[in-house]
């Protein structure tokens, strides 16, 4: 009787353990790593932040001036939608003269400037309607000044006639330090490093490689007429103005 009593008891323990177990079934990952789930709350968080943030679409593939200007607002061409508005008016000095545009000859020979000799055209020769032609002029003590001509009448005219729409100053101060050609056009003067002409002009609306170091950046008055403005000649290497120009065309 005691042995049947006995191995009752027995059969129940074995009951109660396999019934304890039973509600606890076996971890298939136990004893693995767990990597962070793609829905936990510090993830989510980080990857939602990140989304939120407007990424700027990088069009140019010049790698020289993005060095210098903020290349995100510059498209295929290099331009951008930056100009010096309308308001915009040229305040030059070269050589200690004023300069403005546009102008004809004879306001420049008032100031002692003259068409220099070495020059095909004189101031008789006939310029064709829509043509555009260079000249230079110099002064007695041999600075010279390029200048643009441009007919913009329907028939040709004397070149004493015509517009001055844009003049070119080649920057002397790095092979003549002692004894060179200054200038300022708005600001911009001999001296400057690529850096200081876009703190004094701001972004360019347009810049174009001519070569791995040589650049021109564009400075349009306006959208409607991108021939109108300043041009500065810069090399990148050297991070120096080789030449400014400086237009207006009516």
């Amino acid at each position: 009787m005691k042995k049947r009593f006995r191995l009752f008891l027995l059969c129940c323990a074995l009951f109660s353990v396999l019934s304890l177990t039973s509600c606890n079934p076996l971890d298939q990952d136990y004893g693995t790593h767990s990597e962070p789930s793609e829905t936990d709350g510090t993830s989510t968080s980080s990857s939602s932040a990140a989304e939120s943030i407007p990424q700027p679409e990088i069009m140019s593939l010049d790698r020289v001036m993005s060095q210098f200007v903020d290349i995100s607002l510059y498209d295929e061409e290099n331009y951008s939608a930056v100009y010096l508005g309308k308001r915009f008016k040229f305040q030059v000095r070269y050589v200690g003269d004023d300069f403005s545009l546009p102008t004809k000859i004879a306001t420049l020979a008032k100031s002692g400037w003259t068409l220099s000799d070495k020059n095909e055209y004189d101031e008789e020769s006939s310029i064709f309607a829509g043509e555009s032609i260079n000249a230079v002029f110099e002064r007695e003590d041999g600075k010279t000044i390029t200048a643009t001509f441009y007919n913009s009448a329907n028939n040709s005219v004397k070149l004493k006639k015509c517009n001055i729409v844009k003049f070119r100053i080649e920057n002397d101060f790095y092979t003549d330090p002692g004894n060179f050609s200054e200038f300022n056009v708005n600001g911009l003067t001999n001296r400057m490093a690529v850096t200081d002409i876009i703190d004094t002009l701001g972004m360019p609306s347009h810049f174009y490689s001519i070569s791995k170091d040589e650049y021109y950046l564009d400075y349009f008055i306006t959208e409607k007429d991108k021939r109108n403005g300043i041009t500065v000649y810069i090399n990148t290497t050297d991070d120096a103005v080789t030449a400014v120009e400086f237009s207006y065309y009516k």
